[in-house]
Formats: C-alpha cells, sequence, structure tokens
C-alpha cells in the first residue's frame, strides 16, 4: 500500500469518543486517580493503533477508531471479506502491541526509571487489557479470532451464527461473574452489558454483514476460481438465497442440481448463482439457471 493511498485512509478515519468517557474522567479527577485512568486509556488507544498499523499494512479501510467507557474499538470495512490470515494478524496486533508495552515497562522498572509501583500497575493494565481482548467473545479480538477460524470449518453464515452465540455467552458469563463477587465489579457489569447488546446488533445486522461477505465473493470472483472447487448437491426447488448460505471460505463452489427424476446433476458454477443472485433477483428457483 503506496504512502499516499495511506494518507488517504488515515485522512478518512475518524476518532469518536463516547459520551461517557468524559463522565469517567470527571469521576476520575474527582478521586484522585486521573493519571491511572488517562494511562489506561492510552494504553487502549495504543492497542488499537496496533489494529489500525496491520490493516493499513494490508491496504485495509479503517473508517474509525472509538473510545470506549471502557476500551476501544477501530472499525474496519474488510472483515470476513479478506485473506483469513490477515484477518488473524490485524486481530492479534493488539495484544502484540500489550505485550510490546509490557516488555517497555519490566525495562524501564529494570533500569530504575519508574518506581516499581508505577511499572506493575501499568504492566497489570497491559495484561489486563491484552489478555481480556483475547477471550473468544465477539467483538473482542479472540472473537474475530473465532469467527475466522470457524469461517473454514463451517459456511460462512453458519460462523456468524457461533461467533454472536460465544458472544452472548460470554457476556453473561462476565455479567454473573462480576455480581458473583463479594464486592461487585461495577466495570464488569458494564463490560458485560456493552458485550451483550454489541452482540443483539450484530444479530440484528447479521444480513447485512452476509450481503457484504456475497458482494466482495462477486466481486473478486475470478480470483475465487484458483481456489479449490467445493460440490454442493443442491434441490431445484432451492432459491439463490437458500443456495448462498452454503458457500464456504476458500473454496469456489459448484452447485449440483438434481433433475427431476433424481437419477443426474447439472452443475452451476458460484459465479452464475451469484451473477443472477446481484442482477436479477436472490428469490428466485435455481431450475430457472438449468440450461
Amino acid at each position: 500500500m503506496s504512502i499516499r493511498r495511506k494518507w488517504c485512509v488515515l485522512s478518512n478515519m475518524t476518532f469518536h469518543v463516547h459520551p461517557l468517557f468524559w463522565m469517567i474522567m470527571l469521576f476520575a479527577l474527582l478521586t484522585g486517580q486521573f493519571v491511572q485512568v488517562i494511562t489506561l486509556f492510552m494504553i487502549v488507544l495504543i492497542h488499537e493503533a496496533g489494529h489500525v498499523a496491520a490493516g493499513l499494512a494490508y491496504g485495509w479501510r479503517v473508517r474509525k477508531i472509538e473510545l470506549l467507557p471502557f476500551g476501544g474499538v477501530a472499525e474496519v470495512d474488510e472483515w470476513g471479506n479478506t485473506r483469513p490470515v490477515e484477518e488473524i494478524v490485524v486481530a492479534l496486533a493488539g495484544p502484540l502491541m500489550n505485550g510490546v508495552l509490557i516488555t517497555v515497562g519490566y525495562f524501564l522498572q529494570r533500569s530504575g526509571l519508574w518506581a516499581p509501583e508505577w511499572a506493575a500497575f501499568f504492566m497489570y493494565g497491559n495484561v489486563a487489557i491484552g489478555g481480556f481482548n483475547l477471550l473468544p467473545i465477539w467483538p473482542l479480538d479472540g472473537g474475530r479470532i473465532l469467527h475466522t477460524v470457524c469461517s473454514l470449518t463451517f459456511t460462512y453464515r453458519t460462523s456468524i451464527y457461533v461467533s454472536i452465540a460465544s458472544g452472548l455467552i460470554g457476556s453473561l458469563f462476565i455479567f454473573i461473574w462480576s455480581i458473583r463477587q463479594s464486592s461487585p465489579q461495577l466495570n464488569g457489569v458494564a463490560v458485560a452489558c456493552y458485550l451483550f447488546f454489541s452482540n443483539i446488533m450484530s444479530y440484528r445486522q447479521m444480513r447485512f454483514q452476509f450481503l457484504r461477505f456475497l458482494l466482495a465473493r462477486y466481486q473478486r470472483i475470478d480470483k475465487l476460481k484458483n481456489l479449490p472447487v467445493r460440490k454442493v448437491r443442491v434441490n431445484r426447488q432451492h432459491t439463490l438465497f437458500e443456495i448462498t448460505k452454503k458457500l464456504k471460505r476458500g473454496r469456489y463452489h459448484s452447485f449440483l442440481v438434481n433433475d427431476r427424476a433424481y437419477s443426474a446433476y447439472q452443475a452451476i458454477s458460484e459465479q452464475e448463482i451469484l451473477t443472477y443472485y446481484f442482477t436479477k433477483t436472490p428469490h428466485c428457483a435455481v431450475e430457472l439457471l438449468l440450461r
């Protein structure tokens, strides 16, 4: 990716601060913990900067970095529509930055430049943020990795269900753990609620996410033809929309449609399915494509 293009991406990227963040800053100022809270959010920013840097290195389009009351998130357009190895690298880039910061804190403590108490707080903050983000809960980094791995094993649509289900279950576990402590963890409750409603929104937007996946495949269908062919048997009454639910990443598909006597099959390529899907209608029966 050229320097000029990277600059264009960065110039179009927005930075958003959640309103509750300012309330936490005010509370921290009143309680004398302003420096600690600012430090944690700087750690979050560096964590997200790792995602952004990795995404830009692959030519991804980063739309927004949002600073939340208890973390941050970098929104990109390419998730689910590019090479799985890229998605895993981008997801791990954030926790990797936390690992770098832990190393820096350790050497600054050993050199005597930082007090042991402050270095311990700094390193613990990085461990907590990096480790928490590796939990297999959507939309955390671990949840994104889970989604990518599942999309290589199951159909893409099924992988969306799995990642959302893991997010809902994981957020409920965090909520239960937070309220069952001897002193209820309000931060944990807030994080659990945020993750739960994020997954609810992801479920509501699932059709849009799936449509983006299909559109991305349609736009680069010539490249997909070089992938291993996966043959899928379908009924002639299945609609194109039902057939696209069977698409799997890392494969180019050949759909075998049975004839009326169920004794022979006619092959229809993924390119034909997607072309008719986007240029005609997704709700017609596949038998209309038979020659």
